[in-house]
């Protein structure tokens, strides 16, 4: 979580679209993340010795994912700050009981 967290002039719906949204793009950040490390890994088992094409996409991907992971920590934090975490808890668990 970042020192700074913003206090934005945003709806609690609003906000709680955007730790949802958020935590979307750290899952997305997470499975590009995945995928490259799979592609260098693979690149080394077929290529040892030379210079891996996957690695400057391993740490772009490592990059997002922390970036991902931040920002859904300031959302959340913000969440916490005002109690509207516990409507989102709410909203997730009545979600996961309509899907079952």
């Amino acid at each position: 979580m970042s020192a700074n967290t913003v206090s934005y002039k945003k709806t609690q719906f609003e906000r709680i679209q955007a730790v949802i949204a958020a935590a979307k793009d750290y899952a997305e950040a997470r499975e590009a993340f995945a995928v490259a490390s799979k592609g260098l890994a693979r690149s080394r088992r077929q290529n040892p010795g030379n210079p891996d094409q996957y690695a400057d996409e391993l740490d772009e991907a490592a990059d997002s994912v922390g970036k991902a992971q931040a920002r859904v920590a300031d959302l959340v934090a913000e969440l916490v700050a005002d109690g509207s975490l516990e409507i989102l808890s709410e909203s997730i668990a009545c979600e996961t009981k309509r899907l079952s």
